[in-house]
């Protein structure tokens, strides 16, 4: 029996018993359990009788469950895992039932404009339209929601996988005021605090304050011997500080305003990767044995004065070659010189003697960013009506570099720099009803609108393998690729409605519509600069300027530049410089629908199945470089879901038991791929770059590029589950999870002229890389006042326990070593409430308790091989790496009320 079929055996086969218990045993009051309402459909709801799967978190349960950001929720939430860009350390790729964020494969990720997410995040209603930046602390909230499956009618576009809303608190009429310190191990130290304050009978003011400092947990050991250079700032560090204000005025009952300044501040030491070993496949390198296309493993070809010096690296670190000779057939002895310190099978070693949580890079990554969101709420209840009407603006800048993957030298760096992202938008929302309360509804208004001038960077590209450093010889240059000068913009209008019918008192029907336009403007000027160069070189390159000034990198002066447009001819052929801009303008709009029925089957057993379409915009990929491969389509999702919500008894056991299952149609699915331009290649004496020549490393004046297209379907599997028990009232259980099985059923397109066709690239019937199953185990014991026998106050100790299986990848290009592997991490948290005196309380926790070496995979489901110039060649040779998760951290938190 295949997994899916086991997976939808399991969850059918539940249903009865799930029934029989329920219609057999007493029924439960949700009182029972603690009740987080929830706007899931913009009205406060219960959401045990919301027709969806959805999860819930107060913050106490944030901080029960050690979650700290929105990233700490894979943990917690079934069927959505979120992780850090591999590039990246502030930028999140959310994935929420296998719909994931666009990621590209380029050095800086996808960073501007260009791409939507397939998973929404409101923060007080305000649309948090980019991944950048939503890594920032989680704290004084009313709630936190995600909501699975598509929001297209009510949340709107780019909620193909589902949304996540969180809910800061508002102020109040009473006066209240706390503050909290953290210390723990790897320099985590934090203060946080809040008061509200009533000013008079109508206002009220509250300020909520956060500062967070941990240091990096990746130790650096990167030291060069000949020069004397060492860095050791630690990976996936950061320093944190937040504030959110808010002023509330309600003058009665029926409204108030609420005013709110959000501002926030990081500075991300960056990720980073750990050599976990190396693996030698058969495809030669420049006619030698395989092991060579690891970098620094064999002597330069191109260097016969000196050939152990493999190469010199961008920040001119002589880097030698592991092995003295190499030839067709194998390697000769070990270089000892000091050189060869500093060759990736070198490193490998003394990482691995380090241990799991280290590396060796020669320049850190690294990030800063600055947000700040204002917004005013104001809320009407006027006669039959509720009326809310929410605008808000968000502006932020973004600076940082990415750095080649935790190598010992540099060759591939993006500097990149968002230096003013604004945005707009404004949402008027209107709840009624009508035939005395059988029908209640929702409608409303949605506009967005978002910038970023001069948003882009420049990427800094030097390849290794041509030997020694950069020279005015082609295929030996130093690339700068300098996209500073694009720019976006993006425009959406959206009208929606949405009724509830209760058909019977027991059974409703749900429908409800959207309609949503969307406007997206490109201005795309990149532009390449190839250095050191001559006019002899810049005459071979089409389109190509010579510029005799020199060009200065890392305190390091070359002479001459070939300048020429990134940007390509549908022939992959490079625009001439005068003509190397292009302002792309599209339009999208789409219907989007949701329809369901609901019905109390049973007293606290609610059923339901739910038909509903989601919508992704389509987009302008100013990373491309083909202009005729600039834009894709919209995606689309069709989702089917079935669910039992249920409260029951057995033996006079209070559960709770949530079981969803659904079916998802996905069409034309945005990628980008990076291709072969072999336009302006040749091989040694003349002649075309094949396919068959590029493969044998013969090719000359290749370059890797972006291509933006759509494939065309995939379809979606999975269920999940929610089970709360309370034995006793000091013993709660809680066991939630999920099971997927996405697949790509036609995955194919054709590259443009001028370009290779990328190896088993048409992925129909791969899997979508992420895990197949997750699940968590949650026990909390209420220990009671003075638990002991000591002044201890009100003890509770909660065990939190997270288990993913490996992540879901096609191999056909990679290594069989390059497969990700399962893992589980168990956190745990004591807590005692008016510890020995009133107001005073204190926690101890502990996350990755056993120390679990676990690792963040690629996007594609993989581990990462350098050099990643042959990452997804298949057969090739490589060094196998990895992001670590977090090691066991400890820490211990004391707060006082006031």
């Amino acid at each position: 029996m295949t997994g899916r079929l086991r997976a939808l055996w399991l969850g059918a086969s539940a249903l009865p018993m799930i029934l029989l218990l329920a219609g057999e045993a007493t029924a439960q009051q949700a009182g029972n359990f603690e009740t987080i309402l929830v706007e899931a459909r913009k009205r406060v709801e219960d959401p045990q009788t919301i027709p969806i799967s959805l999860s819930a978190y107060s913050q106490d349960d944030l901080d029960r469950l050690n979650v700290k950001t929105v990233e700490d929720l894979r943990y917690s939430s079934p069927s959505l895992y979120i992780a850090p860009s591999s590039f990246r350390q502030d930028t999140l790729n959310i994935t929420l039932r296998g719909q994931r964020n666009f990621d590209a494969p380029s050095g800086g990720g996808n960073s501007g404009l260009s791409f939507d997410t397939a998973t929404a995040v409101y923060k007080d209603g305000v649309y948090y339209a980019r991944a950048i930046g939503l890594t920032g602390s989680l704290f004084d909230l009313e709630n936190v929601q995600v909501l699975k499956g598509p929001q297209g009618t009510l949340v709107g576009r780019n909620t193909t996988g589902g949304a996540v809303l969180y809910q800061s608190k508002e102020p109040t009429a009473d006066y209240d005021a706390w503050v909290r310190g953290t210390l723990g191990d790897y320099g985590r130290a934090g203060i946080q605090g809040i008061v509200n304050i009533p000013l008079t009978d109508t206002i009220s003011v509250r300020a909520a304050v956060n500062a967070d400092n941990q240091k990096g947990y990746i130790s650096n050991h990167f030291l060069d011997p000949v020069s004397g250079a060492s860095n050791s700032q630690a990976a996936m560090g950061s320093d944190k500080l937040a504030a959110l204000l808010s002023l509330k005025w309600q003058p009665s009952d029926d409204f108030k305003l609420v005013l709110r300044a959000d501002l926030a501040t990081e500075h991300d030491t960056g990720s980073t990767y750990h050599d976990l070993g190396y693996f030698v496949g058969t495809v030669l390198s420049q006619g030698r044995t395989s092991i060579c296309n690891i970098p620094a493993t064999c002597p330069s070809t191109t260097n016969p004065g000196n050939p152990t010096i493999a190469f010199t690296d961008l920040l001119g670190h002589q880097v030698g070659s592991y092995y003295l000779t190499a030839n067709a057939t194998g390697v000769g002895a070990v270089n000892t010189a000091p050189a060869a310190y500093n060759a990736l099978l070198n490193s490998l070693a003394r990482e691995q003697a380090y241990g799991f949580w280290s590396t060796e890079q020669a320049l850190s990554n690294l990030d800063v960013g600055h947000y700040q969101t204002y917004s005013v709420t104001a809320d009407e209840h006027l006669d039959d009506l509720d009326i809310r009407w929410m605008t808000a603006y968000r502006t932020w800048n973004n600076t940082g570099q990415a750095v080649s993957r935790g190598q010992p030298f540099e060759m591939n760096t993006y500097k990149f720099n968002i230096p003013d992202y604004e945005s707009w938008q404004s949402e008027l929302t209107v709840n009624g009803s009508a035939f005395a309360d059988q029908v209640k509804w929702t409608g409303g208004l949605f506009y967005f609108t978002e910038r970023s001038p001069n948003d882009g960077g420049l990427l800094y590209l030097f390849l290794p393998a041509a030997g020694g450093a950069p020279q005015a010889v082609a295929g030996r240059q130093l690339t700068i690729t300098d996209s500073r000068n694009n720019s976006e913009q993006n425009r959406s209008y959206a009208a929606y409605a949405q009724a509830v019918w209760t058909v019977t008192p027991d059974t409703r029907l749900t429908a409800g519509v959207r309609y949503t336009y969307d406007e997206r403007f490109a201005a795309i000027a990149t532009q390449n600069i190839r250095t050191p160069s001559t006019q002899a070189l810049a005459n071979a390159q089409k389109n190509g300027v010579f510029n005799s000034a020199a060009v200065t990198y890392e305190g390091i002066s070359y002479a001459g530049q070939t300048d020429y447009c990134t940007l390509t001819d549908a022939s992959a052929v490079a625009l001439p410089l005068s003509q190397c801009a292009a302002n792309v303008r599209r339009s999208y709009h789409k219907p989007t629908w949701t329809l369901a029925l609901d019905h109390d089957l049973l007293p606290g057993t609610m059923v339901y199945a739910t038909m509903r379409s989601g919508y992704r915009s389509g987009a302008i990929n100013t990373q491309a470089t083909n202009i005729a491969a600039l834009t894709v389509l919209p995606e689309e999702v069709l989702d089917y879901e079935i669910g039992v919500k249920s409260d029951f008894a057995v033996a006079q056991m209070p559960v709770r038991l949530n079981l969803a299952a659904y079916n998802t149609r996905y069409h034309n699915i945005q990628t980008q791929q990076s291709a072969i331009n072999v336009s302006q290649a040749s091989v040694p004496g003349g002649g075309a770059c094949t396919q068959a020549a590029f493969n044998a490393g013969q090719c000359i004046g290749t370059s890797s590029e972006s291509i933006t297209l759509n494939a065309k379907t995939a379809r979606i599997y999975g269920m999940e589950w929610d089970v709360q028990a309370l034995p006793t009232d000091w013993l709660t259980l809680g066991f939630s999870g999920s099971y997927i099985d996405p697949r790509f059923t036609d995955f194919t397109f054709l590259v443009p002229a001028g370009y290779l066709q990328p190896a088993n690239s048409n992925l129909s019937g791969t899997p979508i890389p992420v895990p197949a199953w997750q699940t968590n185990e949650t026990v909390t014991f209420n220990l009671g006042h003075d638990a002991f026998g000591l002044p201890l106050g009100d003890a509770s100790f909660t065990a939190h326990y997270y288990w993913q299986s490996r992540t879901m990848a096609d191999l056909r290009n990679y290594n069989p070593a390059q497969r990700t592997f399962a893992y589980g991490l168990l956190n745990l948290r004591l807590e005692f409430k008016d510890f020995l005196k009133d107001r005073l309380d204190l926690a101890f926790y502990a996350n990755n308790v056993a120390g679990t070496q676990a690792c963040l995979p690629e996007f594609t489901g993989v581990l990462n091989s350098a050099p990643n110039g042959t990452f997804g060649t298949p057969n090739t040779s490589g060094l196998l790496q990895c992001i670590p998760l977090a090691p066991r951290m400890v820490g211990m938190q004391l707060s006082y009320r006031f």
